[in-house]
């Protein structure tokens, strides 16, 4: 098993982690980006829908996609005129157009004529499309044209506004293109414009006290913001270094949310403090309005921190990941593991391979990892040929033990012998035995518990021990050289081919005539020939000794009678 401490600022990897609060997208009219009039340049729009699925008009028959919104306040009554000019020719943007002075963007959605349709188009010709928008000069009628080429033409015409009103424009990407537009809002003879001063609406910290995410009450200048501009200090009036501000799209013009990168991660809990200096006038929305010097308190939590534990599959699905809080973050915490829950801080029965580990705790804080199930898999493998016991060799070495792939293991050895069981009786690689029977290697891999097993047998010497009951010792013998019957030798009647001299440690054959003078002896020699005796009768005497098997101590004796 192995145990790794996680801790939200050292591994985890945050998906996000704002306590619950997220930037508003520029996709939804809530996050609807100021215009100001002039000309204003999207270069590279996105392609999602936002949070909210909204209306977005009848000539669009309320589809959105791929949408963008923009808002803007008239500060003099006259006619709107706008032209919405595609990077690329055959980019095809529909729009729609929304009174949203009393209804707010809610009132969109509902229908409920507080945020009235004023204005739409979706005509577009096969191939090229071009400019779309609001303009009388451009040949522009009605207040709704489109959907296809049959509906046109592709400007409606110019719209008269009074001063205070408010309006909404989503302007839709239908090409998906990342090209771009332009909108041209020059032949206007109303004004429009925002002298509303943006605020700071939230700041919170990330899991990891690594980052400060800053959303405001409206799309701020992405490339206007400095580091320069803030300054954060701890509970103890100690200035905290910063290390970057970046929006949280980083192509757009305008956005609610920006992230502020901490030098170090914040592991001291406690209030701490964000100042934005205005005198600098970085920090402002695309028309021009400064936030004013503020300072927001910023409290801090200790971060979150947790632990891992893994269980290898040992080739097969008996793999686990083991989870724990430890500390920090809101209570209470929660683990998932491939979106689905981890109950009782385990997840098991698992194969090797990667997993998805997603932390959440109560404050909004989620945290996402890989975590990898290895494989431990240990293949064990013994040479069944193994040497004998015998007399010889009472002890014996089990030989021949491969383990792959080669890791630091643990042996353990058993046995089953006639005996009895033998449990754990050593912990050598090849140890050494005495008694025949089975036996069986157990290897351990260290570090991760993994385990293989594998059996060997031990046999007695290929020579069984001699039955005496069964030796034939022969009273006749022709030895006249015609193969049959011409040496005198004892003989086992379970193996008559057998040389018993075998089954014993000494052994000895004397041939005595008649007169008792001796014409032949020897050690090792289980026969005689009578080669250089005459006919008649002689005497043998067979003297034994085994000091293991069966056999013991004796003597055979008897007569041989020679024919010739």
């Amino acid at each position: 098993m192995t145990t790794f401490f996680r801790s939200a600022f050292l591994t985890s990897i945050l998906l996000h982690s704002l306590g619950g609060a997220f930037a508003q997208s520029t996709s939804d009219c809530a996050g609807a980006i100021q215009l100001c009039g002039g000309i204003y340049t999207e270069a590279s729009a996105p392609l999602g829908t936002g949070n909210t699925y909204e209306f977005t008009g009848t000539c669009n028959a309320n589809l959105e996609t791929a949408s963008l919104w923009y808002t803007f306040t008239v500060a003099e009554a006259g006619n709107i005129s706008f032209i919405i000019d595609p990077a690329v020719d055959a980019d095809d943007y529909d729009w729609g157009l929304f009174n949203i002075t009393n209804g707010g963007c809610a009132g969109i959605n509902a229908q409920d004529g507080s945020s009235p349709e004023v204005n739409c188009n979706s005509y577009g010709n096969i191939g090229s499309n071009g400019p779309t928008g609001i303009s009388t000069a451009s040949g522009g009628t009605g207040v709704s044209n489109g959907p296809g080429n049959t509906n046109g033409p592709a400007y409606n015409a110019d719209l008269a506004v009074q001063q205070g009103e408010t309006y909404a424009l989503v302007v839709m990407n239908w090409s998906n293109s990342p090209d771009g537009y332009t909108i041209d809002f020059t032949q206007s003879t109303a004004s429009i414009f925002d002298s509303t001063v943006p605020e700071v609406v939230e700041v919170v910290s990330d899991c990891a006290n690594a980052n400060l995410h800053l959303t405001f009450s409206e799309p701020m200048s992405t490339s206007t913001f400095q580091l320069t501009d803030f300054n954060l200090t701890d509970p103890d009036g100690q200035q905290v270094a910063l290390a970057s501000v970046l929006g949280d799209q980083p192509t757009a013009p305008a956005q609610t949310g920006f992230t502020l990168a901490l030098g170090n991660e914040l592991a001291d809990p406690g209030t701490y403090q964000l100042t934005i200096t205005a005198v600098s006038g970085n920090v402002e929305d695309l028309c021009g309005n400064i936030v004013l010097d503020t300072t927001v308190p910023v409290e801090i939590g200790a971060p979150l921190t947790y632990t891992v534990e893994v269980t290898p599959a040992c080739n097969a699905t008996n793999g686990a990941i083991a989870v724990q809080h430890t500390g920090g973050g809101v209570e209470p915490v929660s683990f998932a593991l491939e979106g689905a829950p981890i109950v009782n801080g385990t997840a098991s029965g698992l194969a090797l391979g990667n997993y998805t580990l997603t932390v959440n705790d109560a404050g909004g804080c989620v945290i996402e990892e890989e975590v990898q199930v290895p494989n431990h898999a240990i293949f064990l493998q013994l040479a069944q040929q193994q040497d004998s016991l015998s007399c010889a060799t009472p002890t014996v070495t089990i030989t021949g033990v491969t383990v792959q792939p080669f890791q630091e293991v643990v042996y353990s050895w058993s046995g089953v012998t006639d005996e009895g069981t033998l449990s754990n009786f050593s912990s050598a690689e090849e140890p050494s035995v005495s008694q025949p029977g089975t036996y069986t290697l157990v290897v351990t891999h260290v570090e991760s518990g993994c385990s293989a097993s594998a059996s060997v047998q031990v046999f007695p010497s290929g020579t069984p021990d001699l039955d005496l009951g069964t030796i034939v010792l022969p009273n006749v013998i022709s030895p006249n050289g015609d193969g049959q019957n011409d040496q005198w030798r004892p003989f086992s009647l379970e193996d008559p081919d057998r040389d018993i001299t075998t089954a014993f440690d000494s052994y000895s054959l004397t041939i005595l005539n008649r007169w008792g003078q001796v014409v032949h002896e020897g050690s090792s020699s289980r026969s005689w020939s009578a080669r250089d005796v005459a006919a008649g009768t002689y005497y043998y005497e067979v003297s034994y000794r085994a000091e293991c098997g069966t056999v013991v101590d004796g003597t055979f004796t008897g007569s041989i009678t020679v024919l010739r």
